[in-house]
């Protein structure tokens, strides 16, 4: 808007006012001067102005081509500078990534140096590592098979094992001395007594600690304590005697428990006047105890030998009896056959040609018979010689007792059979089978080694009498071959026909 124009508005809107008449008015002319000058000559003010614009135009072409010029110098030169500093970078990195190169090909080279080593050494260990194996492998197989055999044989063992493992709970016991005869045990046992019998005299048996005194008289608390002494004595040695006269292999345990509790016990109600038992008698007390039960047991083992021996004397009464009565029977058999030879000799010294050849024939004939019959004698007359000459036999009874259990026995019958068939007669379901007749000229000696080898796999371990063992075939055959040149008849596997059959018919009716 032209600036005469403005001051024309702004005076004559002065003018309205009282007062403002005095500066509105001169506005009002200064603007109409404006207005009458520009309406007079519009066009220099614009060229004027246009002629001003364009220099400063000019002016601004001028700055911003010196500026673009400037900017561009500027720009080069630090595009210059940023290449250079590019350049060198690249030049470091080229250098850095060399120098890289070169380190990692040194380091792959080494680790390909380590790992061709490993290579090398997991490969000799690997071998070393599988040689070992193996051998352990051949020896653990080796190992194997000695341990399966050993638990085979253990395994036939169990049973005796955890017998013998209890055999307290079940009454066994395992001595504590090894005396060979009931005197020993006797001896034994008298002199514990006698020990027992010199401690009450030494007063050593039970003590008192207290000095005691009645009414300040010494003598008569020393007679209190002696009595009471007495008294705990005789009541101990009275329920001991009861104890130890009563005891068996089934409260042996039970008997010295009980002896310890009257012992306890009587000290404990003499504790009030200090009396008490000492812990030696109380030992004296159990040692008699075991002494009195062994010597129970070795008695019987006595009595049990004795009556085996006489059994054994009878039988071989017996033998002898029936010995004598077949010599005799073979003796009168030879009279005989003497008496015919001598018969035909006599025909043939008067018989022709063609019949003594018939009659020396009849002559050899008898005198093989009286050979025959002078070898039976010898062998009775050697058999009466020898007493201690017969037959082990081993024989089992599957059928009766399960796999794997043999009795072993010995007869002095000439002829073992005898003796199984009498065994088969007892009081068992099947007969006994027979595994193997060894001969011997000691053959009691050779029935106890046997016992004694295989005593911890006896069936009945009280009654040793009964000769049943749990044993396997294979140790059968050992026995064989230990004596190979006395066996008689080996059979490893009998037929048991009744039991076999049994078990057939069983299967029949199922």
């Amino acid at each position: 808007m032209d600036k005469g124009l403005i001051l024309v508005i702004i005076g004559g809107l002065l003018s309205c006012t009282l007062y403002g008449v005095l500066i509105g008015a001169p506005l009002t002319l200064i603007g109409a001067y404006f207005l009458y000058k520009t309406l007079k000559n519009p066009n220099k003010d614009i060229e004027d102005e246009l002629k001003e614009k364009q220099e400063e135009l000019k002016n601004i072409d001028e700055k911003l081509s010196k500026m673009e010029a400037d900017k561009e110098t500027e720009i080069n030169q630090k595009l210059a500078d940023k290449q250079k500093e590019l350049d060198n970078i690249q030049e470091t990195l080229d250098d850095l990534e060399a120098q890289k190169t070169a380190e990692v090909e040194e380091k792959l080279k080494s680790r390909k140096e380590e790992l061709d080593n490993l290579d090398e050494k997991y490969d000799n260990l690997t071998k070393e590592k599988s040689a070992k194996l193996d051998q352990e492998l051949s020896e653990k197989k080796s190992e194997k098979i000695r341990l399966q055999n050993e638990i085979n044989s253990l395994r036939k063992e169990l049973v005796l094992t955890k017998d013998e493992l209890n055999y307290q709970s079940f009454g066994l016991y395992e001595p504590r001395y090894d005396f060979v005869d009931s005197t020993e045990y006797k001896e034994k046992l008298d002199a514990i007594r006698k020990e027992q019998k010199s401690m009450m005299k030494n007063k050593t048996a039970a003590v008192c600690n207290t000095e005691w005194n009645i009414g300040g008289d010494k003598r008569k608390g020393r007679a209190m304590t002696n009595d009471n002494i007495k008294q705990i004595l005789r009541t101990f040695n009275t329920e001991c005697e009861s104890i130890i006269s009563k005891v068996k292999h089934n409260n042996l345990e039970n008997s010295e428990k009980r002896i310890n509790k009257s012992f306890e016990q009587l000290n404990n109600l003499n504790k009030r006047v200090d009396v008490a038992i000492t812990k030696k008698y109380r030992d004296l007390k159990i040692e008699e105890l075991y002494l009195a039960h062994e010597y129970k047991l070795k008695k019987e083992e006595e009595k049990e030998l004795l009556r085996e021996a006489r059994a054994r004397e009878q039988e071989e009464k017996k033998l002898q009896k029936a010995l004598e009565k077949e010599r005799k029977k073979f003796e009168r058999e030879n009279e005989t056959i003497t008496s015919e030879i001598e018969e035909v000799k006599a025909k043939m010294a008067q018989a022709a040609a063609d019949e003594k050849a018939k009659l020396e024939a009849e002559i050899a004939k008898l005198q093989a018979a009286l050979d025959k019959n002078n070898e039976e004698v010898k062998k009775i007359n050697e058999w009466q010689e020898t007493p201690g000459a017969g037959y082990v036999y081993i024989i089992s009874n599957v059928g009766s007792f399960g796999e794997d259990v043999f009795k072993i026995g010995v007869t002095r019958r000439d002829d073992p059979e005898v003796r199984v068939r009498e065994l088969s007669s007892a009081s068992v379901p099947f007969n006994f089978d027979t595994h193997v007749f060894i001969f011997s000229k000691n053959a009691y000696e050779l029935e106890n080694e046997l016992h004694n080898r295989f005593d911890g796999r006896r069936v009945n371990k009280v009654n040793m009498r009964k000769e049943f063992f749990h044993m396997s075939i294979d140790e059968v055959k050992q026995i064989v071959e230990e004596n190979k040149g006395a066996v008689h008849s080996f059979v490893e596997k009998p037929d048991a026909e009744e039991y076999q059959e049994t078990l057939l018919i069983e299967k029949n009716m199922s």
